[in-house]
């Protein structure tokens, strides 16, 4: 990902594995070895990484190296953000649905209520929450 221009100078690329193993390999190998030093000349800094799992990403602030909070805060910060809009969406997206024609479906209900929720942790809630939270999350 290329730089927030005003933000940040900073060149993220972003690797998944399916396993820890497979992780561990290729860091550890010779080829990603010789394409890093490849590009080195390139680097500002040195070859930076983070690696993280599950939703560690939401609580990690901009720039942070690899600081994570203590997994029974992730809990309650995540579960204290979902419980409102979980009580709350359904009373919104429910008369949406039937003013679109959606039947009265439970599947379908569900689907949209926590398609929705989740767009609201990602892009609205957890962003501003753990900004809020972050004293509290890094202690």
């Amino acid at each position: 990902m290329r730089p927030i221009a005003g933000v940040t100078e900073t060149y993220t690329v972003i690797i998944r594995f399916d396993t820890t193993d497979h992780l561990k390999s290729w860091m550890a190998s010779s080829e990603r070895a010789r394409l890093i030093s490849k590009v080195e000349p390139l680097f500002a800094g040195t070859d930076d990484f983070y690696i993280s799992s599950g939703l560690d990403f939401w609580f990690t602030p901009a720039g942070a190296k690899a600081k994570i909070p203590k997994r029974w805060k992730q809990y309650l910060i995540t579960w204290s953000a979902i419980y409102p809009l979980a009580l709350g969406v359904p009373y919104f997206v429910t008369p949406v649905l039937r003013l679109f024609g959606v039947s009265e479906s439970l599947l379908l209900t569900t689907l949209a209520v926590t398609a929705v929720i989740v767009f609201l942790m990602v892009y609205v809630v957890m962003p501003r929450y753990t900004r809020l939270m972050q004293r509290w999350l890094f202690n």
